[in-house]
């Protein structure tokens, strides 16, 4: 009797063990099926908001025309002569989509070339795009607390470190070493009256909360700040190749190094030379800088 319960019992557990087996041959691909469902849906997530990003910018592109468009022009050549590349801008209209627009950025040796915009919050613009819509690639933005006009001691201008390279997802290029920034070092940064020449001449990786976004506001805090950037810096020969004794306006550009990394890839230049519309150059009324940026 006892041999029979045991060969009863044996079998039952085979038959359990069976069923088990047949449960985790279902559940197994299934959750393979689902994992591979949820990453493709989130693959065409990020490659359909990529597409509707670069959609938008394409159109923005399209309210500028850059020195070949316009070589003809005698502000063209006034401002090839001076060591300007020359965009002919329609701030007006740029204004009539967004009232936040301050200025073009555009760095040639990148191929980068967005609108800026400032918001009455650092990070308004995180995740709207120039027309307002929501966008993981958010814009260029500066930071709220800056002169749009660069008239602080050093200006701050964010943006998304996109895998597509979008936005400022080109600038890691510089810090890898898959671009040589000392080929031509140089942004530059539109707005109706002026454009700014700025000389890169730092680059490092930062931490999200680091001293560069404590902006330096006298000649004290600006030597100090100096002094940390440069010890900061991995750019071999770059704070030599700039004229620093004279504190001149720093531009910080910044962007996000890994997701969640809790670090910041940091370019920094001067502003090494700046250039003045002639007084025929017309420009709309409508581009006025606001009371709140007067007083910063």
């Amino acid at each position: 009797m006892s041999r029979n319960k045991k060969k009863d019992t044996g079998t039952v557990q085979e038959s359990k063990t069976g069923k088990a087996m047949k449960i985790l041959d279902i559940l197994i691909p299934t959750l393979c099926i689902g994992v591979i469902l949820f990453s493709g849906f989130k693959l065409y997530q990020i490659y359909r908001n990529y597409a509707e990003a670069e959609a938008i910018y394409n159109g923005i592109a399209l309210y500028v025309n850059d020195e070949t468009a316009s070589a003809s022009s005698e502000e063209a050549a006034a401002m090839k002569e001076a060591g300007f590349p020359y965009l002919d801008v329609d701030y007006d209209s740029l204004l009539e989509i967004n009232p936040d627009f301050k200025g073009w950025l555009y760095f040639p040796l990148m191929d980068l070339s967005y609108p800026v915009v400032i918001g009455d919050e650092d990070f308004n613009y995180l995740h709207v795009a120039f027309d307002g819509t929501k966008s993981s690639s958010g814009s260029i933005f500066i930071d709220a607390w800056s002169n749009p006009d660069l008239k602080d001691m050093a200006t701050l201008i964010y943006g998304h470190n996109m895998k597509n390279g979008s936005m400022f997802g080109c600038l890691k290029k510089i810090r890898t070493g898959d671009v040589d920034v000392s080929e031509d070092p140089f942004f530059y940064y539109y707005t109706p009256t002026k454009a700014y020449k700025c000389h890169v001449f730092v680059y490092y990786l930062e931490n999200v909360k680091g001293k560069t976004y404590n902006c330096p506001t006298d000649k004290a805090t600006y030597d100090e700040y100096m002094d940390y950037i440069l010890e900061k810096n991995e750019y071999e020969g770059g704070p030599e190749s700039v004229d620093i004794s004279h504190r001149p306006k720093l531009v910080t550009l910044s962007t996000c190094s890994g997701h969640n990394s809790g670090k910041r890839t940091v370019i920094q230049a001067v502003v090494e030379d700046t250039y003045t519309y002639s007084d025929d150059l017309v420009i709309g009324d409508t581009f006025t800088v606001s009371q709140n940026a007067e007083e910063k």
